[in-house]
């Protein structure tokens, strides 16, 4: 297992990053498109140029080419060799460090097995599903052995239901490796609720480093926060039916992904602006607080009993409106 550590990184579309990727964690970068997520994924791997430093277990790698920094990078695009099976792309990178025989063999069958693809062994790319060459992809870069393990975007574009099996199967398989993971994402609720650390990458600098628990949106900019969402402390988690919710208000919001081992009680949590919606007859009652204008929408800060919630409208509000609010999902941080 490897430490990873961004010191004061800079090139053009990072400025002066400076952040820490715990051993056998999952930590995963947050930000929108254009903050910079791939180009510090590649920066950490050694493909694109940079100032600054990059040390594994404290050891600068600066000068350490790709093929020597013991990292894996999974691009958003599979980018399987099409005139190889799955076999032989999972097997390309053994093969070139010279494993052969039962080694070889035995490595690609188990990671086969463990992301259920073994029966697609002899298939080729263009015959297989979105969710499929994923998992492929995913193996090959993990049949090398890496000290790390780079994930840009790895389920962008996948329907609901390959992006849940996949997902489950992927996460599931990398915990019992437990390996060194960094992973970039612009889905919020997905990256939260996954994460054992975060990083939130806005215009090319981190605005947050640290435990999803702590992390608190009312400090970011406003634009910042008018992406993530809202933190709200001390909601109490309650079970109803098998499901989880966190009471807002006296309204039961879903818990979108729900933390193994979560009992219930009082936890800080996160509702993605992309899970609000004003509507008319919206159960969450509030009254308006704030307006602001973007390029696209107007900036609504909604207040609902003790809380301020973000919401985006096209529709332009004044401050002591009363709306209804629609909020389809949050997540518990931590």
């Amino acid at each position: 297992m490897t430490r990873v550590d961004v010191r004061d990184v800079r090139n053009y579309a990072l400025r002066g990053v400076t952040a820490s990727f715990p051993s056998g964690r999952l930590s995963v970068v947050l930000g929108p498109n254009g903050a910079g997520k791939t180009t510090l994924l590649k920066v950490i791997a050694g493909l694109t140029d940079y100032e600054g430093s990059v040390l594994f277990d404290g050891v600068p790698v600066d000068d350490v080419p790709p093929f020597k920094r013991g990292v894996s990078y999974v691009p958003q695009s599979p980018s399987l060799f099409i005139n190889m099976n799955v076999w032989e792309n999972v097997a390309f990178g053994l093969k070139v460090r010279g494993v052969e025989g039962s080694a070889l063999r035995e490595r690609v069958s188990k990671l086969l097995k463990a992301l259920r693809i073994e029966h697609l062994a002899s298939s080729y790319p263009a015959s297989l599903s979105g969710g499929e060459a994923r998992k492929v992809a995913i193996a090959r870069a993990l049949a090398v052995d890496p000290k790390i393990l780079l994930l840009d975007e790895p389920l962008t574009g996948l329907d609901v239901e390959a992006r849940i099996v996949t997902e489950q199967e992927v996460m599931s398989l990398i915990r019992k490796l437990s390996i060194t993971v960094i992973m970039v994402t612009h889905e919020v609720g997905r990256g939260l609720g996954m994460a054992d650390t975060i990083h939130v990458l806005w215009n090319g600098g981190i605005l947050y480093s640290g435990k999803p628990s702590e992390l608190d949106t009312s400090t970011f900019p406003e634009d910042a926060a008018f992406w993530l969402g809202t933190t709200v402390d001390d909601a109490e988690i309650v079970a109803d039916s098998g499901l989880c919710y966190a009471v807002l208000s006296d309204f039961k919001v879903p818990v979108k992904c729900v933390t193994e081992g979560l009992d219930g009680g009082r936890h800080r949590v996160l509702i993605p602006v992309s899970d609000v919606k004003i509507c008319r007859k919206g159960p969450v009652r509030g009254v308006v607080k704030r307006v602001s204008r973007s390029e696209r929408a107007f900036r609504v800060v909604v207040g609902v009993g003790d809380a301020e919630v973000y919401v985006l409208s096209p529709f332009n509000l004044s401050p002591g409106d009363e709306v209804g609010l629609r909020i389809n999902g949050c997540v518990v941080l931590g």
